[in-house]
């Protein structure tokens, strides 16, 4: 595990976070940023995991559930596209001759999460 020192941006809160580099199923990966939930406030937004090293005087907190970004936001993210890439998937098999309609579904899906991270982006500070 990695372990950065990072500050809340909304109360500031200082702590340690620890952090698997290549992967995260409770928080989203941007670059050197991530978005998770703050320990301290219970808010989402972006931090700076660029700060390696650990602080023995902070607290440490791990990509886990309790800093995860929640199951509601990734089922706004994930069930519409999953619906939609199994539909696009089936759509061939029920309507033989709408070949080129197969793909619909599939950029929709793809469009869907590309959307709900920027919106996440923009929302979150």
């Amino acid at each position: 595990m990695t372990v950065s020192i990072t500050e809340c941006p909304g109360c500031h809160y200082r702590f340690n976070y620890e952090w698997i580099p290549s992967a995260s199923f409770h928080s989203i990966r941007l670059g050197p940023k991530r978005i998770f939930k703050c320990p301290n406030c219970g808010e989402l937004h972006k931090f700076s995991v660029m700060h390696f090293g650990s602080d023995p005087n902070l607290p440490t907190h791990g990509d886990n559930a309790e800093t995860g970004i929640g199951k509601k936001i990734w089922a706004l993210m994930l069930v519409p596209s999953v619906a939609l890439l199994t539909f696009g998937a089936f759509l061939p098999v029920f309507v033989p001759q709408s070949l080129s309609y197969f793909f619909i579904p599939i950029v929709l899906g793809i469009a869907w999460v590309s959307g709900y991270v920027v919106y996440l982006l923009w929302a979150v500070k």
